[in-house]
């Protein structure tokens, strides 16, 4: 009789520690996005993402997380603790347009949020020797403006127009010599080069040499120089079969 009434306590003692268990059991809800609106390549994107139980309390749990661009690429993934911040730099080639964010937790979604990435006209500034390398390394489609180069003391513009990722060469001419050089671009800081070396009769900016159509695209340059021979080639056999008739 002891046995059985031990048994039993024991049974209702399990019973309770599972009854109060579940009643201290919390059960996720819903998911929620935190992101700002507007932001620009190379900027640092800051966004949180939160979990909430029935009664919209935050609590704990490990989120899985997607970023991606407007052609629905995937830029970035991962797992996130509730609450957490996360921040995540965009290229300086982000593709401009609206940008999403989705997340999940145990077959629950985030509602779709979005944020947008605007236009940035940028180009990267390289110096090999004595030729400055212009590249366009932001996303604007087409990159055209004037940048302000001092050679010394001297000042010269440059029109700059390039297609996105298309690059140009300035070479710089001076008196031989050497020449601190800074290129200044927008309203960005100058970019500086100490004691390069040039040579030349005067300061200038001697020739810009760009990826022109045949540089860019040699396979189809070389097709089309094909075509023209062939075409040079038939008309000039059609000429000699008149002349000798």
């Amino acid at each position: 009789m002891k046995k059985r009434t031990d048994k039993l306590l024991g049974l209702n003692l399990v019973f309770g520690i599972f009854l109060i268990l579940s009643l201290n059991l919390v059960y996720a809800e819903k998911l929620d996005i935190e992101v700002g609106n507007n932001y620009v390549p190379g900027e640092e994107v800051v966004f949180k993402i939160v979990l909430y139980d029935e009664d919209n309390k935050q609590i704990e749990g490990e989120i899985d997380y997607v970023i991606q661009d407007y052609y629905t690429e995937v830029v970035k993934q991962g797992v996130v603790v509730s609450g957490k911040e996360i921040s995540f730099k965009l290229p300086e080639d982000a593709v401009k347009g609206p940008w999403e964010i989705s997340a999940s937790y145990k077959g629950i979604n985030a509602p779709r949020t979005l944020f947008n990435v605007g236009e940035l006209e940028k180009v990267g500034i390289e110096l090999e020797g004595d030729t400055l390398i212009v590249t366009n390394i932001g996303n604007a489609p087409i990159y055209d403006k004037k940048i302000l180069i001092y050679i010394g003391s001297e000042d010269q513009t440059a029109s700059i127009s390039l297609e996105k990722g298309q690059s140009k060469r300035i070479r710089l001419t001076a008196p031989d010599g050497n020449y601190d050089v800074r290129v200044i671009e927008g309203g960005e800081d100058a970019i500086e080069f100490k004691g390069v070396g040039l040579t030349g009769n005067v300061i200038s900016l001697e020739r810009v040499l760009g990826d022109n159509f045949w540089q860019k695209y040699p396979l189809i340059s070389l097709f089309l120089m094909a075509v023209g021979l062939l075409a040079i080639f038939v008309i000039g056999l059609r000429f000699y079969d008149k002349k000798s008739k």
